[in-house]
């Protein structure tokens, strides 16, 4: 019998002095699993891994959605915790960068067609500055949020939803053809 997302869930909060391993072990497998799954093989030994592994090697946002989960069902004061947290800020580090990457290739999508095609050096100075101008309306989108809710700090549950609506209104942008022409 296979074990389910459950099972696996249960047997690695049950062993919190392994769950950095076998996190870590998941995030590798994932990534051998995405790029050709009909060569992937699992050892033995960690097969217990695969619910997981089949569940989020396609789906970023998911596992690390999973990995709060586990987080924090841990108390901050665990070793565990900590563990998991680090792992989470390495893989979802990973995750915005490759979705900025995407959201940079549209982007130079809509503008080709827009605008034409331009030399390679040209493309990389427009990425670069567009995406500068998105890190300053970034900023100031929180800001606002900030002072909307009269305090200095954004919690991190709500920091994130705002992340997701501020992208989403650049993604509609990209979409609509609301960038700037090439320099």
């Amino acid at each position: 019998m296979e074990p389910d997302l459950r099972q696996t869930t249960d047997y690695l909060l049950r062993n919190p002095s392994n769950i950095k391993k076998w996190l870590t072990l998941t995030d590798k497998y994932m990534q051998t699993f995405a790029k050709d799954p009909s060569i992937f093989l699992l050892p033995k030994t960690h097969e217990f891994l695969k619910p997981l592994i089949e569940a989020y090697a396609f789906n970023a946002d998911g596992f690390v959605q999973y990995l709060v989960g586990i987080r924090d069902s841990f108390s901050k004061e665990d070793l565990a915790w900590e563990q998991v947290q680090n792992i989470h800020r390495r893989i979802n580090g990973r995750y915005v960068q490759q979705q900025r990457r995407e959201r940079a290739t549209r982007a130079v999508a809509k503008a080709e067609t827009l605008f034409g095609k331009t030399d390679y050096h040209s493309r990389l100075k427009w990425v670069s500055n567009l995406e500068h101008e998105w890190a300053k309306r970034r900023l100031l989108f929180l800001d606002k949020h900030r002072d909307d809710r009269k305090g200095d700090r954004i919690d991190v549950e709500t920091r994130a939803e705002l992340l997701l609506e501020f992208w989403e209104i650049i993604d509609t942008e990209i979409f609509e053809g609301g960038i700037p022409p090439w320099n």
